[in-house]
């Protein structure tokens, strides 16, 4: 892709509108026409509007909002409402209470024209042939059943499209509008409109209280039901566990004080067994050791025991005074012994009846504590059943509860919801009525005319320049030089003969020398003009050997080569022109000369250069046809005779143009570029496209030959043209006055023509 680095301008635009100008119009006129037509025969419709209001809340009448509460406060409840308020069942209310059905509003009588009758002619052949290729389906009993719905569906939905809601912004209103041809049914239809809506809203809340009723009847059965089971299962849970009154919290107090008096008892119980355990333990173990025996508390604290210590303590006394004054075996010592053997006697006993007393007291602290933990037990036990017992029965009395409270809620909402059912009252009314419109709102003539001028402008001005997006033509000067990369050598206006203003007159070839049947022309000023870049088109040296040549047919090689030519004869140098297009030969018509001999005689040895040329009634230009046509003119004009033949004449003149076919159709072309000391490329503005002009200056630049520029041939130059928009430009009168067109805006920067004096190198070249 190309990137343009010219700055794009107010007037290249204007340059596309005004080479489209027609197409602009076009587009214009027949949309503005268009638009004109329909705004000024359509029929007009009035709109009619009734106001309501829709409040936020439902009044409340009674206490039923469970039943059908409806969160009326947000945007989605309008907008249902809207939507309600254009839905087919309120259109179908509409159309059943003013029988539109039967209204010429909206089913028109037929046409009695000759195209109408012929359109419903058609329209019934096609039903009938439908019909036959349906498989017909067996009526049912009773007749032909008609869906309505289907037969209304077209009515509803044309009677839809005019319904026009319109909200109030930050309020509760809004507008139902209604389009129709008439402005008095519009202002009924608006009114029923809104009527039916709230009729409608009313109907829906009265069905929905309806509805609730018959589902609460039914439940009211289901939930006696429920309370009658509920009550039974908890009598006889009763009956069969003999529960007189209910479980409550003192009841599990209590026993779980119990609990806790009989665990404290048993732990007691176990310490005091414990304790006397030990001490018939210790007392046994000490048995054995009657001197330890005093270390037991029992045995040290009985009375018996410590009167007979006593009673020892006394007797050791007097045996040890006896001993003292009688022997061993004194009656009073015996005494003592026997006495003291008593007492040790009485004592063991008393010890013993200790030890048993311990014994004794053991195995009643064990009893105690089995006992106490067998109560504990039965608590424990009786409490777990107790416990079980309340929770079946909390169970049953909650569901028996429960239920009874579900069986008098839904009395009391059978209740109320009877009340409501015959009160009609609704959060919807109309504030405002619609009345009669005085004026029409379709079709907005000013709008429509406004759009359609607007819109024909744009598309006409968008088609000019999508066309011109797709035209990659050349078409100014700017687009050689920025898009072909080579020089301008500047234009030719397409100009008119003498024999154009004759219609009946043939054109012919020799009219296409302007300069010499129009020499004071436009054309004949362009092509000076395009002979004096030539001239001054290198810095050292003029290039005295030029090949005219085209990158597509048709360009207008012949008629350049022709008039340049002409024109450097008439600036006093010898000229020879030399057609080398040995396939489509035309410059000899242009000349009116026979070809019987030329360039390609030359070329086989036929005739000699002398004998081929022609001199011309121009004076210093001389002409060398093509000859007969041969078979191989690229074989030909590319041998080393075609060389010599540009040497030998290159010594007798002094400019030799040389005419060649094509540059992309054949090679001819691109092989005497060699031998020339320049290529001039004809350009036919706005026909050729830029492609097929790269490929051709491609080649040529492929043989490395020299460009001189190109120009442009064909430019139309009018005031009204394509190009006068951008550039100023000279012309002669036929009365030798010199004349000079000039546009009256600014003139953009351009290589092509110029306002300023003429050059002394011209001037000199022209004379």
């Amino acid at each position: 892709m190309e990137i343009m680095d010219r700055e794009i301008n107010i007037y290249d635009y204007l340059q596309v509108v005004m080479k489209h100008r027609w197409t602009i119009l076009t587009v214009f006129t027949v949309i503005f026409v268009s638009v004109l037509i329909f705004t000024f025969t359509a029929t007009p419709v009035y709109q009619a509007t009734a106001r309501v209001i829709i409040e936020k809340d439902d009044p409340k009448v009674v206490s039923i909002q469970e039943v059908m509460t409806v969160d009326s406060s947000g945007l989605d409840y309008y907008q249902t409402q809207y939507r309600i308020i254009e839905s087919r069942g309120v259109a179908r209310e509409v159309i059943r209470r003013l029988k539109l059905g039967e209204s010429e509003e909206f089913v028109p009588k037929p046409k009695d024209t000759f195209f109408a009758n012929i359109g419903r002619s058609v329209s019934e052949t096609i039903d009938s042939l439908e019909s036959l290729m349906k498989t017909e389906k067996p009526a049912p009993q009773g007749g032909v059943v008609v869906d309505e719905s289907e037969e209304e569906s077209p009515l509803v939905t044309a009677f839809i499209g005019r319904i026009k809601v319109t909200p109030i912004r930050n309020s509760r209103l809004v507008d139902i509008g209604f389009e129709a041809k008439d402005p008095a049914l519009s202002a009924k239809i608006a009114n029923t409109l809104a009527q039916a809506y709230i009729d409608l809203n009313l109907e829906t809340k009265l069905k929905a209280t309806q509805n609730a009723m018959n589902w609460l009847n039914s439940r009211i059965d289901e939930e006696r039901k429920k309370v009658e089971k509920a009550e039974q299962a908890l009598l006889r849970y009763k009956e069969q566990h003999n529960i007189i009154t209910d479980f409550s919290k003192d009841v599990e107090s209590i026993t779980a004080q119990k609990l806790a008096a009989l665990n404290a008892q048993v732990i007691e119980a176990e310490a005091k067994r414990v304790e006397a355990e030990t001490r018939y333990k210790q007392a046994i173990a000490l048995q054995r050791t009657p001197e330890m025996l005093d270390s037991i508390p029992e045995v040290l604290n009985n009375d018996l025991i410590r009167q007979i210590k006593g009673m020892e303590v006394e007797l050791y006394k007097r045996g040890s005074e006896l001993s003292k004054k009688y022997g061993a075996n004194h009656p009073q010592i015996v005494a003592i012994k026997n006495e003291l053997a008593t007492l040790h006697a009485r004592k063991a006993e008393e010890v013993k009846r200790v030890i048993n007393s311990l014994f004794n007291g053991y195995k009643v602290a064990q009893a105690r504590e089995q006992s106490l933990k067998s109560s504990m037990d039965r608590q424990k036990g009786e409490s777990f059943s107790l416990n079980a017992k309340a929770i079946n029965y909390s169970v049953l009395k909650r569901e028996a509860e429960s239920t009874k409270e579900m069986y008098d809620l839904v009395i009391k909402r059978f209740k109320e919801t009877s009340l409501t059912e015959n009160i009609r009252t609704g959060n919807i009314r109309i504030v405002d009525p619609a009345e009669i419109p005085r004026s029409p709102v379709k079709p907005k003539k000013t709008q429509n005319t406004l759009l359609g001028l607007i819109v024909g402008l744009s598309l006409g001005i968008g088609l000019a320049f999508f066309l011109e997006y797709l035209d990659n033509t050349i078409k100014v000067p700017d687009d050689i030089k920025e898009r072909l990369k080579i020089p301008y050598m500047g234009p030719v206006p397409a100009f008119k003969t003498t024999t154009d203003g004759n219609p009946g007159t043939p054109r012919k070839p020799q009219d296409d020398l302007v300069t010499l049947s129009l020499p004071k022309s436009t054309a004949s000023e362009s092509y000076r003009g395009i002979r004096t870049s030539i001239l001054f088109s290198a810095a050292d040296a003029a290039p005295r050997a030029i090949l005219v040549a085209s990158a597509a047919p048709s360009e207008g090689k012949t008629v350049t080569v022709s008039n340049l030519a002409v024109t450097m004869a008439q600036a006093g140098n010898r000229v020879l022109v030399v057609d080398c297009d040995m396939r489509r030969p035309r410059l000899h018509r242009v000349f009116n000369v026979p070809r019987d001999k030329g360039l390609s005689n030359i070329l086989v040895g036929n005739c000699t250069i002398d004998q081929a040329i022609i001199h011309s009634a121009i004076p210093g230009m001389d002409i060398i046809p093509s000859g007969p046509v041969p078979p191989n003119p690229s074989e030909m004009l590319g041998s080393q005779n075609m060389t010599h033949f540009m040497q030998s004449v290159r010594d007798h003149y002094e400019m030799i143009i040389l005419d060649s076919p094509p540059i992309t159709a054949v090679t001819d072309t691109v092989i005497l570029s060699r031998i020339v000391d320049g290529v001039l490329i004809v350009i036919r503005a706005g026909e050729t496209h830029r492609e097929i002009i790269k490929n051709g200056i491609g080649l040529l630049k492929a043989a490395n030959a020299r460009i001189l520029g190109a120009i442009l041939n064909g430019v139309e130059m009018g005031r009204d043209s394509y190009y006068y928009y951008q550039y100023y430009y000279y012309y002669y009168g036929e009365d030798g006055d010199r004349h000079k067109k000039v546009h009256r805006k600014k003139r953009a920067k351009s290589g092509y023509g110029s306002d300023k004096k003429e050059d002394p190198r011209e001037k000199a070249a022209r004379i």
